[in-house]
């Protein structure tokens, strides 16, 4: 079905910009795009997918809205305390296009109802448990679905799309030998409204861009230090490499001139050896990963 009359009113001046032919048009129209977890980046990320034309959309979350979400989950308030995020985040989402099918699991992503994420063009992991992010790898690598995973803890953002179909490189390939218990969390580290806001707003573009192909950003680990707005994009694939003898070696990334000076950052990567440099264009740091066969 094609967008109403309505619809096309409500997304005009977005519909004029360069990349919004008719055929680009059409493809956001027919996307199905299911995002796990409506907390501080789902909120922003659904909110932009909407209002960018997305129509078709699958949320799962468990949880119930607590007062604690309020300052950055900007999807709910005062009076939505103690109901079902996803029942709420529909109801509210509905209120910028009627149109939309929204499609809510009222529940968390477990290994029991991975097969709901078949029907998907692009699934996008915005939970903050890396227990349920492995689950969500896992079964799109085996499943040759597109996958997005976007975090944010402190002032520190990692986002990078998976493309299944293109390449092998995923998420455990970026954080190896990684358990959710090795992890900081919200809850102990805190996290600024700001940033996540941010991520999502980043994570929905970059699905824009992947549905329109206006930008091949597969295994581009995008790294953000809000507090600073330092951004760093970086592909992901040349990390891993091995020689035909089947050793070990490591690729190194440059990370520009980005300092990543908290531990959170740099566990988020992956705990990479870290190597300082300087040199008269230059003053960084270069971080590499060892993948072993």
């Amino acid at each position: 079905m094609s967008y109403s009359d309505l619809e096309y009113e409500i997304f005009s001046r977005q519909f004029i910009l360069q990349n919004f032919n008719e055929k680009n048009i059409q493809k956001l129209n027919k996307a199905k795009i299911t995002i796990v977890g409506l907390g501080g980046i789902g909120c922003p990320l659904t909110q932009y997918l909407v209002s960018s034309g997305i129509k078709n959309l699958t949320f799962f979350d468990g949880d119930f809205i607590e007062k604690s979400n309020l300052a950055r989950q900007i999807l709910y308030s005062l009076e939505d305390v103690g109901k079902f995020k996803t029942l709420v985040a529909k109801e509210k989402l509905l209120k910028t296009n009627p149109n939309c099918n929204i499609t809510v699991h009222s529940q968390h992503l477990i290994k029991d109802n991975l097969n709901l994420l078949l029907d998907s063009d692009i699934v996008i992991d915005a939970t903050d448990d890396w227990h349920t992010s492995k689950l969500i790898n896992k079964f799109c690598l085996q499943n040759s679905l597109k996958y997005i995973f976007s975090s944010a803890i402190n002032y520190n953002i990692q986002i990078c799309l998976f493309d299944n179909k293109k390449n092998h490189v995923c998420l455990n390939c970026l954080f190896p030998n990684k358990e959710d218990a090795d992890l900081p969390r919200c809850e102990t580290v805190g996290i600024s409204s700001i940033c996540a806001g941010i991520a999502g707003l980043i994570t929905a573009q970059r699905t824009i861009n992947t549905l329109l192909n206006t930008k091949d950003e597969t295994n581009i680990l995008t790294l953000i230090d809000t507090s600073d707005l330092n951004i760093s994009n970086t592909d992901s694939s040349i990390l891993f490499m091995m020689n035909d003898s089947g050793d070990t070696i490591f690729q190194p990334i440059l990370l520009g001139n980005v300092v990543w000076s908290s531990d959170i950052a740099v566990n988020l990567i992956g705990s990479p050896k870290i190597i300082s440099l300087k040199g008269d264009n230059f003053t960084g740091r270069l971080e590499y990963q060892i993948l072993k066969k």
